[in-house]
């Protein structure tokens, strides 16, 4: 083994040479930690609020549920599940992939190219879970029932909150805080303020649907439209052909389908900004192998650090959040 050159005695070659092994090493370093272990994620939308805002960022760790690994579309196996009142960290279902060439780029860069998750086309998400396999859930009044309890749900404070439109301030809201507590763990969540028309919308208000487990045989009649939307995009994932809806009727590439038996578990998230996110209600279950991450702790804005990222009822009381 040839002893150590003195950095005095290299010559430039070799000086440029042990720079290159040294920036390599790191990257490579790097790389496996952020795809295996922990990421940062910066929060773009305010359906989180208030305990998660526009532009905090976060550390999330990988190891727990089972890191995704991008291009191969593997789940790595975890230690533990997800569990209700969880904030996770999941590849969206209805997210596409853009292609080899532009999601390689986005890993080998360490997203600092990102081309695979965009505003328009948003890919990991953050919100929290309300219902695990096997739940029965529904939604009255903006109320949650859960297994055929009613979740108690106490008004806190209003709050005069920034609106942002992909991370710009567009102007001022008043938002009504609350907190709910699923029978085990108390959450804060928010509401737009005052009284607003309950239309016969998902934002506000759903009839009972049953998240599935692996091997769950769900029958594909008489079931309320709400849940029929969302076992169909289930199927239509699961299945990889194209479903459609006819007279209440589901059918998969024109042939009528009565039941249908889940490949994965199932899991169903909500944002605790309840009438202003992007979650369960639109795009679907989230399937067991497209969780990945938790949040390990906020570290930016540093007035906001710390490990737990759950607001309290005493933080957030006669607070505005900016």
């Amino acid at each position: 083994m040839k002893p150590k050159k003195d950095k005095k005695s290299m010559t430039l070659k070799e000086k440029i040479i042990e720079n290159i092994n040294v920036i390599v090493s790191a990257y490579a370093i790097a790389f496996v930690i952020r795809l295996l272990l922990i990421e940062a994620y910066q929060i773009p939308s305010q359906s989180m609020v208030p305990s998660l805002l526009v532009k905090d960022i976060l550390m999330v760790e990988k190891v727990s549920f089972g890191t995704y690994v991008p291009i191969l579309a593997w789940k790595l196996p975890g230690f533990t599940t997800p569990k209700r009142n969880d904030v996770i960290v999941f590849i969206s279902p209805e997210w596409k992939s853009p292609g080899f060439a532009k999601e390689l780029i986005s890993i080998l860069s360490l997203s600092l190219i990102n081309l695979d998750n965009t505003f328009d086309t948003p890919k990991n998400l953050v919100k929290r879970l309300v219902a695990i396999p096997g739940d029965r859930l529904s939604m009255s009044n903006r109320v949650l029932r859960l297994n055929n309890i009613d979740m108690k749900t106490d008004y806190i404070s209003t709050s005069r909150q920034i609106v942002y439109d992909r991370m710009m301030k567009m102007g001022y809201m008043d938002f009504d805080l609350y907190q709910e507590n699923d029978g085990n763990k108390n959450r804060i969540v928010q509401r737009l303020y005052g009284d607003i028309n309950l239309k016969k919308d998902e934002v506000y208000k759903f009839d009972e649907i049953y998240v599935p487990k692996k091997g769950d045989v769900i029958c594909l009649t008489n079931i309320n439209n709400f849940y029929k939307n969302l076992i169909s995009y289930l199927i239509e994932r699961e299945s990889g052909k194209v479903l459609t809806i006819s007279n209440g009727n589901i059918y998969l590439e024109g042939e009528q389908i009565v039941q249908w038996k889940t490949r994965y578990n199932y899991y169903f998230a909500m944002g605790d900004n309840r009438d202003w996110s992007q979650d369960c209600r639109y795009f679907g279950f989230i399937p067991e192998n497209k969780i990945f991450g938790k949040p390990l702790f906020r570290y930016f804005p540093f007035t906001r650090l710390g490990f737990n990222v759950n607001e309290k009822e005493k933080s957030v009381r006669n607070k505005n959040f900016y």
